[in-house]
């Protein structure tokens, strides 16, 4: 090889290598956040996460469904992940159906199916294994099971129809336990928590066991890792933490604890081994405010701040809904009614928040919000 070729290979090693060093260096994608716009024509929009909890808007998939046209599903779990992530299913408020999605990498999402939810205005779903519940809110208010498989398809149980406590107790949420032996609904106008047991094998529920609410008008609710129940009260903006028997039996911990909010709504909690101690946080929608909660060993919860006050989001923002990573390190809350955006903040070992972005241009009819 020729002097000036050698130069020449010399030279273009060396200006690959310069300018793969000079490359910024991106944050890897390790997860998602997606968005129930409950529009009249539905739409799930995805957002992948990036390792600093940042998030990029991946795309707007459609639900084939139709969502109510405004924010007023009043509940938490309109669209929910299977455990391993790879399934995503989501209420069509308007159309009484659901849909069911396959999760791609990057947070794409590929449409599978829906089906008639059984009943008027799903607003909540949960899913534990091959179980799915939705919660119907309106008509004569009940619960309804489904089987899925491994490709999200839905197929109906027969006779898995569960009536709430009274016709129309205005229901916020279901959910399954932890070990999915259980099925919890809130009911806002009763002041009532229901409990149903599951059979794992048939998927029917046995119950209701309808209990009074520690404070009045439980709304949004979450486990803890310790398999505590914390529940928000929209009443008094308040929230309890209750133990729960196999039974079905909630037996409060802490009892109303006032966070000093407008209307306590919707409710998570931290699962992180790092942390020296989980977190619970709750929206308060009147005043644009998130209140923290440190959760002890025994599911006692105490405020974060004696004021109540763990971040103060900006005004008329309402915040609709949470969801947290799968590692617990970032929270994003879904700013509705009137502003539509999508804020993400990073969670301290302490508790403490910080605000990482607040993307704006959500639909204001979107209810609903899920992650991983």
């Amino acid at each position: 090889m020729g002097q000036i070729a050698r130069k020449s290979v010399f030279l273009a090693i060396f200006l690959f290598v310069l300018a793969t060093i000079a490359q910024p260096v991106l944050a890897q994608t390790t997860g998602a956040v997606y968005v129930n716009t409950n529009q009249t024509n539905n739409e799930v929009w995805s957002y992948s996460r990036a390792s600093d909890g940042t998030l990029t808007f991946v795309g707007a998939f459609s639900t084939q469904g139709k969502g109510s046209g405004n924010a007023d599903l009043s509940s938490q779990g309109a669209v929910v992940l299977n455990r391993t992530g790879t399934l995503l299913f989501v209420v069509n408020a308007g159309s009484n159906e659901i849909t069911s999605f396959s999760v791609q990498p990057g947070g794409q999402l590929t449409f599978v199916g829906k089906v008639r939810s059984g009943g008027q205005f799903p607003n909540s779903l949960t899913v534990f294994n091959n179980l799915l519940y939705v919660l119907n809110a309106k008509g004569s208010a009940h619960i309804n099971g489904f089987h899925t498989n491994a490709s999200g398809a839905m197929r109906a149980i027969a006779g898995s129809s569960r009536n709430l406590s009274t016709a129309a107790p205005n229901p916020a949420q279901v959910q399954f336990s932890p070990n999915g032996k259980l099925l919890v609904v809130a009911e806002i106008d009763t002041d009532k928590l229901d409990t149903y047991t599951v059979d794992l094998t048939t998927g029917l529920a046995t119950g209701p066991n309808v209990q009074n609410s520690a404070g009045g008008g439980p709304f949004g609710f979450a486990f803890d890792n310790k398999a505590h129940l914390i529940v928000s009260e929209v009443d008094m903006s308040s929230a309890s933490s209750y133990s729960v028997s196999a039974s079905g039996t909630l037996t409060p911990i802490t009892s109303a604890l006032i966070d000093f909010g407008q209307a306590a709504c919707w409710v998570v909690n931290t699962n992180n081994s790092t942390f020296p101690q989980q977190y619970s946080y709750i929206t308060n929608t009147g005043d644009f405010t998130i209140s923290g909660f440190k959760i002890a060993a025994n599911g006692s919860i105490t405020l974060l701040n004696s004021d109540g006050r763990t971040f103060v989001l900006p005004s008329n923002s309402f915040p609709l809904d949470m969801a947290i990573s799968k590692d617990s390190n970032y929270l994003y809350v879904l700013e509705g009614i009137a502003y539509g955006g999508l804020a993400g903040f990073q969670i301290h070992s302490d508790g403490s928040l910080t605000q990482l972005q607040d993307i704006l241009g959500i639909p204001l009819s979107a209810y609903g919000i899920i992650g991983n």
